[in-house]
């Protein structure tokens, strides 16, 4: 909490940032958004009438809300750390329509990281629909607890231990999972059998998680070549082709949401390269970014365009505990800004930099995973929902990116926010 109003002091309204404003213009956007307050309660916000519902009412010193996640079917989970006990605790709640409280469905003494919800139907006779929620403990390491869909709390799996790192994508008739555990193995396990069912022959090269075709069974994946370089592989139907190889950063990647286009970008020392878009087919290159340095990178939903990062300030590492370090030293910390390229024309459209909150922080740090699960693209893909620093405190942001320099405007006071799937 220190560090966040140091921060916030230090802005002093720079002439580089361009900050949210209150407006009374509400665009006509789908769907609703999730988010953490500045008191870090779950609220809800309904995009048809822009009235905001409060779902918790008691976060304080001792215990806090996090992570919206939208199932594409309209329930939300939301999570809360709590001291009981002068012991850490957490909760995992779950409301059936997102905008009623949610109720308990798991609680026990560990670290939420993340979750995920399995994206489709599956046959009528089979589990799916889970929400894949990953703890780490000090007694377990790290797991991954399946709250099962309409099912009591104390009928929940837990589906694998392992790592760090452990990373996972669902199958989108949300029946399986590939995992990627401790960088040195993929495992593709059954939901309804609850077990692994196969053990790829690759071996994870430097990335973070795998990700699941999100229209059929292809796998895409970086694997350890015998160069000791990480090659970018799409598995399927009895076939493995290269898209791109030789890396020797840490490569990041994600499908576009038809299936059709891979889009990724290297780290390397000398830092954030090139965001390139090629066929998922073929390898052809469609599309790339004008310049490097992009940090993060977000599908549109209609897989037109891509939603990317950059800095803003001078180079170096971007993460949580660099701005942290910075504002305790009375510097700067680094802003970042957000492009938008078409992928068809080439064409890119930039905006604005901002201070990020710890919560975007993560999510930018962990996108390969996030980008699979939660939502920051308006379901039209017109505008992008982010949290940022401003004098007055945090806030969360509506942008439209149909005009170039559009100016963001503040929806509430908040941590960070999730877009409903419709």
């Amino acid at each position: 909490m220190k560090a966040r109003i140091i921060v916030v002091f230090l802005l002093l309204l720079s002439p580089n940032l361009i900050l949210a404003q209150e407006t009374n213009q509400r665009p006509e956007l789908p769907g609703s958004i999730a988010y953490v307050g500045a008191d870090f309660n779950i609220y809800r916000l309904d995009l048809d009438t822009y009235e905001h519902t409060q779902l918790t009412d008691d976060a304080g010193e001792t215990r806090r809300y996090q992570w919206p996640t939208w199932s594409t079917d309209g329930r939300l989970a939301y999570f809360s750390q709590y001291v009981e006990d002068g012991n850490l605790r957490g909760d995992v709640h779950i409301s059936a329509d997102g905008s009623e409280p949610g109720s308990v469905f798991y609680s026990g003494p560990e670290l939420f990281n993340y979750a995920y919800w399995a994206p489709g139907n599956c046959d009528a006779s089979e589990q799916c629909r889970d929400l894949a929620v990953l703890f780490s403990s000090a007694s377990r390491g790290m797991f991954v607890e399946l709250v099962r869909d309409g099912m009591e709390a104390e009928t929940n799996v837990t589906a694998g231990l392992g790592g760090p790192p452990f990373y996972y994508s669902w199958s989108p008739d949300g029946a399986r999972m590939i995992w990627q555990r401790n960088n040195q193995r993929f495992d593709i396990y059954d939901a309804n059998q609850d077990r692994v069912i196969e053990t790829l022959e690759q071996v994870p090269g430097f990335i973070l998680s795998p990700a699941w075709s999100p229209v059929d069974d292809r796998l895409l994946l970086g694997v350890s070549s015998e160069a000791n370089t990480t090659d970018l592989m799409v598995i399927g139907d009895d076939e493995t082709h290269s898209i791109a190889d030789g890396f020797s950063g840490l490569v990041s990647y994600n499908w576009s949401p038809d299936g059709n286009l891979i889009a990724y970008r290297e780290q390397t020392e000398q830092g954030f390269g090139i965001l390139h878009v090629v066929d998922a087919f073929t390898g052809d290159d469609i599309s790339r970014s004008p310049t490097n340095g992009v940090i993060a990178f977000f599908w549109s939903p209609d897989s037109r365009q891509i939603a990317y990062l950059t800095l803003a300030a001078a180079p170096g590492s971007f993460d949580v505990h660099s701005n942290q370090h910075l504002a305790a030293q009375g510097q700067q910390p680094v802003g970042i800004a957000w492009s938008v390229l078409d992928v068809s024309t080439a064409e890119v459209k930039q905006f604005g930099a901002f201070i990020p909150t710890q919560e975007t922080v993560y999510l930018i740090q962990y996108a390969d995973q996030f980008a699979q699960s939660h939502r920051i693209w308006s379901p039209d893909g017109t505008h992008l929902l982010y949290s940022e620093f401003t004098p007055g405190g945090p806030v969360v942001n509506l942008l439209d990116t149909s005009q170039v320099g559009s100016v963001p405007f503040s929806i509430a006071d908040g941590v960070i926010g999730i877009w409903s799937f419709e």
